[in-house]
């Protein structure tokens, strides 16, 4: 009998889960946004704007699917740019409910709001007057504040581009209310952003959060490098949603994984032709095989440990990345 870790049912939908529009700091509105990734055969895109909410409804049809959130920034000092050197934070908040349009615990009179952000927040207001913040702070106490704060308002938190933003264990290990990290950032590849490494070290110290990837999209230099493969029943925000949120999903940017399944005693994992599949463990347990197709790995919980995923790579050096399987709710 096959248990499937990625959903037998259903279809997998391409997805770009950080994108930036002129309504921030981007060069293209959100209806150009759409027009260039449904050309090149995405499925949905979410509009991820600088430190302002704004609902896209009506870019949705049979074929495309407009999923909306915000980032927001967390700086050592919130009064100054960014610049090449200061660490900072970098979270998406994704909406679970399409008709959710306000912003928790918003930072109305934020010093940094790029674009036309600040602008559209004073003409729309997507935030409720006795729910804002009038600061923000750079460490995990105040975070692990935050955080839960806007979780429990119903989005999903991305902690993004970890590289990038110049950060290590100490910054994120302990945070509590994330949903996923970005393991692939598309704008951000050259400075580091597609690794594991950060997903590694959440795994190890026990934090359950998903792998998500998406290009970070400000120019149309930055399109189509990464994203996020999501398995849901069908192409609808709360489909695709649900999806995400249960972590039947992978990333890439590349080969396709087609399904991942276990059957006495082996796990299978289908893919692209012609890529190397690696088993990876809790600790230094890794297997290796060729797939033309298929590759075939013996289960074997003792050596794996507490979990364990895989990592596909292809010729050209491009990857895809699963989330992580506990072997404990396999076990079960």
């Amino acid at each position: 009998m096959k248990r499937f870790l990625i959903p037998e049912q259903g279809n997998f939908y391409k997805a770009n889960l950080h994108c930036h529009t002129n309504i921030s700091d981007g060069a293209m509105s959100p209806e150009e946004i759409k027009r260039i990734y449904k050309e090149q055969g995405y499925h949905a895109v979410c509009y991820t704007d600088h430190e302002v909410l704004i609902g896209h409804k009506d870019l949705c049809d049979d074929g495309f699917i407009a999923l909306h959130g915000y980032e927001v920034a967390i700086k050592q000092d919130e009064s100054r740019h960014t610049s090449y050197h200061m660490p900072v934070y970098h979270f998406n908040m994704i909406a679970e409910d399409q008709n959710n349009l306000i912003m928790p615990r918003c930072y109305k009179n934020n010093p940094s709001m790029p674009g036309k952000s600040r602008e559209l927040l004073k003409a729309y207001k997507p935030y409720d007057e006795n729910d804002t913040i009038d600061h923000t702070e750079y460490s995990i106490d105040w975070l692990n504040q935050y955080l839960p704060a806007v979780k429990e308002k119903g989005f999903l938190i991305t902690y993004n581009h970890p590289q990038w933003s110049i950060q290590s264990e100490k910054d994120y290990i302990g945070l509590r209310g994330l949903h996923a990290v970005e393991a692939i950032n598309g704008g951000c590849i050259y400075q580091g952003d597609c690794t594991t490494y950060h997903f590694e070290q959440m795994q190890r110290n026990g934090m359950d959060v998903v792998v998500a990837a998406g290009d970070d999209t400000h120019t149309v230099n930055e399109a189509f490098r990464c994203w996020t493969m999501i398995k849901a029943e069908k192409l609808t925000y709360d489909a695709l949603i649900k999806a995400y949120k249960n972590g039947d999903c992978y990333v890439s940017t590349g080969p396709e994984i087609k399904a991942l399944y276990m059957e006495d005693g082996k796990l299978h994992i289908e893919t692209t032709p012609d890529v190397l599949v690696i088993l990876r463990g809790e600790g230094r347990y890794s297997g290796v095989r060729k797939s033309d197709g298929e590759a075939v790995f013996d289960y074997c919980p003792d050596s794996l440990g507490a979990y364990f995923r895989f990592e596909v790579k292809d010729n050209s050096g491009r990857v895809a990345f699963t989330g992580a399987y506990k072997t404990a709710d396999i076990e079960k």
